[in-house]
């Protein structure tokens, strides 16, 4: 039958809706989607405008110095997309990730600090500290400790509905 099929299938089975969108093409119900042109963008969607629903995110950290940068670029970076509404950020660091939050170890401890102090929660994995003893009181203030980075992970997105981010 082959992708053509395929492809009128699921446009078929999309039927109900009034307006289909893949890979940023829009297709009516009942469209062929073989028009020569490009279809035009819905105007109704403005990308370019925050979301009225507030979201959270949870950043997932688990490598070495020479990631920690860029992990933290990339919670930076979400704070200052004006075109998305973040209402709750959480970074939990689990295995090496942990390092980053150790003011002894972390590259970045004034950054991890200015990003507490905008609002980021930073959570150290428990059986991570533990495995390379690293007492809590070496953390960088404001870091909390959670018993395990893996459980935190799962019950911030199954039962608080963070989108989850693994960074670098």
């Amino acid at each position: 039958m082959g992708t053509e099929h395929d492809r009128r299938r699921f446009l078929g089975l999309a039927a109900g809706a009034s307006t289909l969108t893949l890979a940023g093409c829009s297709t009516a119900p009942g469209d062929s989607g073989t028009s020569s042109s490009p279809t035009e963008p819905d105007e109704s969607t403005d990308t370019d405008t925050p979301t009225s629903q507030s979201m959270s995110t949870v950043f997932h950290f688990a490598r070495g110095p020479d990631y920690q940068q860029h992990a933290l670029a990339n919670v930076a970076n979400l704070l200052d997309d004006s075109s998305t509404a973040v209402e709750n950020v959480v970074v939990v660091a689990n295995g090496q990730g942990v390092e980053l939050l150790v003011a002894s170890e972390s590259n970045h401890p004034d950054r991890v600090t200015e990003l507490l102090n905008r609002g980021v929660s930073f959570r150290a994995c428990e059986n991570s500290l533990a495995a390379r003893d690293i007492e809590e009181s070496a953390l960088i203030d404001g870091v909390e400790t959670v018993p395990a980075g893996v459980g935190e992970l799962t019950k911030l997105q199954a039962r608080d509905d963070f989108a989850y981010i693994e960074t670098p």
